[in-house]
């Protein structure tokens, strides 16, 4: 039964991340390549033609499904519709769920393969609801046509032979409910008690091991003192109380953790019902989702409303205090900026689909009203890839930071949750300066910020955290229209740190190191290894007439500068995750999934391996042998990137991970 649930909750949680609620940095132009994204990649050739008809099998779901949900995913069940991911071996999503619950979860008693998979259809879609009338309470349904009756209800008649409080049958509509209640619902007043001492009882113990339900009486004495405590703040509750299961007169098949869910789904998909509700199927925000070519090509498609979650987030905002030393933290300063970010935005949508070269993934949120064109932008973009070296871990490239942080500025008038970023940099920035230094993080930095910039995780052999067996280190790339505002910035930090070194040489050194063409200050300190030497922690210098480098310690900087090494925009790797990203957009959020993989996965065998899963030629401070499954898994990895953009009607992101043969 663990299984059951922790299949639901695993694909929900894996499936419907959110697209993040955000407005235009106006520094976007909509351009035709852009206006025609969404035409361009459905014309291409479709990967998995069993999945032709998922849109029109995801809509007989949401005809069972009540139109006041918050949202919705649906996963394609179908085999076939995988066999592109898997390239030369079938890949089954039902059987590797099973066989992961299996490896976490010792064994269940019911097994997804065996007693599950059997009766499910082609597809399954897993509803979000919020039961609002007594508490905070997040319902979880899913759905899913039954292929085999006989086998659904061998499925039933096993979990009603588990070690299980005896389940209640009810009758509503002729439709038969049965409904396990895993805790004692609460007598008199149905306000959830937060604070509670007693743990609450679990399917987990449930399972496991069969506990005496007779009350014991220091325990009433414990409940008792607790009434007396002051209850904590709500949130949403996760907690498996209840489930309830289901075959509505359409042949679908429903689980849900609240019999209600159950009832109104009844209500929903019975059209000759008096209290038939209106389907999901027939909203429009829906319908303009499903009709998106995407839908249609993916493997998890998924729809929300938010005003569905805004009426969760009321409800958590009715605890919050009443005043907060957080900036815009304050219960009317949250529901100011949550009915603020809730006008702009109306629905959003996710599609996840193969390409020969991998993984996609896009997420929309739709605007409540379209939006006048933006300026057109001219500045020539993406011209530090050619600065980047290929070899590097991650990147994350925008512009125009100064731009971007007045956009905040603004935004914090009107969205109070963001005066934590906005007053929170003014109120930290004499604590990281010190009170020696006339540095103004707005004035002095941030305004002369006005082009591309890249922030770069990359190897080095010269890395600060080589001797905990990390080669990682940090760099930056920053353009400017004004080289001469940044010099001045850097001078402010050179005349303060000569300070130091006036008084005491042993404190700190300022040098000038040559790196290729590129000359280096470098901030040095004594290097209490080897006598007369010193070791660089951080150093900058200019690329060219208008791009400043800063990295930590010059004797990095050289695996940081490409040349004449192949650059981050020459890489194959980089050319094929943002092959088909919409352009113009805000940047790219670059990861190289291979060789962060390969890092974690030694990282992991150096800390937890035991001495007897390591050769014997090697010890705790060299490389380990990963295991050639590991291995294999890791190899196919290529690399990941998150791209943001907007046109006029939403704001889209974009996911790539590449997946090598």
């Amino acid at each position: 039964m663990r299984s059951l649930f922790a299949t639901i909750l695993a694909i929900s949680a894996s499936t419907s991340a959110l697209p993040a609620i955000a407005n235009s940095l106006k520094d976007v132009s909509v351009s035709p390549k852009s206006t025609n994204f969404l035409s361009t990649i459905a014309t291409g050739n479709i990967q998995n033609p069993a999945s032709s008809q998922f849109a029109r099998r995801s809509l007989d779901l949401a005809k069972q499904i009540p139109i006041d949900v918050i949202g919705l995913v649906v996963v394609d069940l179908n085999a076939d519709s995988w066999n592109a991911l898997g390239k030369s071996q079938t890949t089954d999503p039902i059987s590797a769920l099973d066989k992961l619950l299996t490896f976490f979860g010792q064994f269940p008693e019911i097994s997804i393969a065996k007693d599950i998979q059997p009766w499910l259809g082609k597809e399954m879609a897993i509803a979000f609801s919020a039961n609002t009338e007594d508490k905070l309470e997040l319902t979880f349904t899913a759905l899913s046509p039954v292929a085999d009756g006989q086998k659904f209800e061998l499925f039933l008649n096993k979990l009603k032979s588990l070690d299980l409080p005896k389940p209640t049958e009810t009758l509503y509509q002729n439709v038969k409910i049965l409904e396990w209640q895993l805790e004692e619902e609460s007598i008199g007043d149905k306000k959830p008690v937060l604070s509670q001492k007693k743990p609450a009882i679990t399917l987990k113990s449930l399972l496991s091991n069969k506990q005496d339900n007779a009350p014991d009486t220091d325990d009433q004495e414990e409940d008792a003192d607790s009434e007396e405590e002051p209850i904590l703040p709500s949130v949403p509750d996760f907690s498996l109380k209840r489930f309830a299961i289901a075959k509505l007169p359409s042949g679908v098949a429903v689980i849900s953790t609240n019999r209600q869910a159950i009832q109104k789904m009844i209500d929903t998909s019975i059209e000759t019902s008096e209290l038939r509700l209106t389907p999901l199927a027939d909203h429009p925000l829906f319908l303009r989702s499903l009709n998106n070519p995407l839908w249609n090509r993916s493997l998890i498609a998924g729809y929300g409303d938010f005003k569905g979650l805004g009426q969760i987030s009321e409800l958590v905002a009715a605890d919050l205090p009443e005043t907060s030393e957080i900036p815009g933290f304050s219960r009317a300063e949250y529901i100011e900026g949550l009915k603020y970010t809730l006008g702009q935005y109306s629905s959003f949508d996710l599609f996840t689909w193969v390409t020969p070269k991998g993984i996609r993934s896009q997420s929309n949120s739709y605007f409540s009203e379209g939006r006048s064109p933006l300026p057109k932008d001219t500045e020539t973009r993406d011209r530090l890839l050619s600065y980047l070296p290929s070899n590097l871990y991650g990147a994350i490239t925008s512009r125009n930071l100064n731009r971007q942080w007045q956009w905040f500025v603004e935004e914090s008038k009107m969205q109070p949750s963001y005066k934590i970023f906005v007053e929170g940099l003014r109120m930290i920035t004499p604590l990281i300066v010190g009170s020696g230094l006339d540095l103004d993080i707005e004035k002095d930095i941030i305004s002369w910020m006005d082009g591309e910039y890249a922030v770069v995780v990359f190897p080095s052999d010269h890395s600060p955290f080589k001797e905990i067996g990390v080669d990682l280190t940090i760099g930056a790339l920053i353009r400017t229209s004004n080289p001469e505002a940044a010099n001045a910035t850097l001078a402010k930090l050179a005349k303060f740190f000569t300070g130091f070194t006036e008084m005491d040489e042993n404190i700190l050194q300022l040098k000038k190191r040559q790196v290729g063409t590129t000359l280096l200050t470098s901030f040095e300190f004594p290097d209490n290894r080897v006598a007369g030497k010193t070791q660089s922690i951080f150093a900058y210098g200019w690329r060219d007439r208008q791009t400043l480098m800063l990295t930590l310690g010059a004797n990095t900087a050289s695996a940081f500068i490409p040349i004449p090494k192949p650059a981050l925009a020459e890489s194959e790797m980089f050319r094929d995750a943002i092959a088909d990203m919409p352009q113009p957009n805000f940047g790219y959020f670059y990861l190289n999934a291979n060789a962060i993989a390969k890092q974690v996965a030694t990282l992991g065998f150096l800390l937890f391996a035991p001495n007897s899963d390591i050769p014997p030629s090697q010890d705790k401070s060299s490389q380990p042998v990963l295991p050639a499954e590991i291995q294999k898994a890791i190899d196919r990895l290529g690399g990941a990137v998150f791209v943001y953009s907007e046109t006029r009607d939403r704001f889209q992101s974009d996911f790539f991970l590449g997946l090598n043969p």
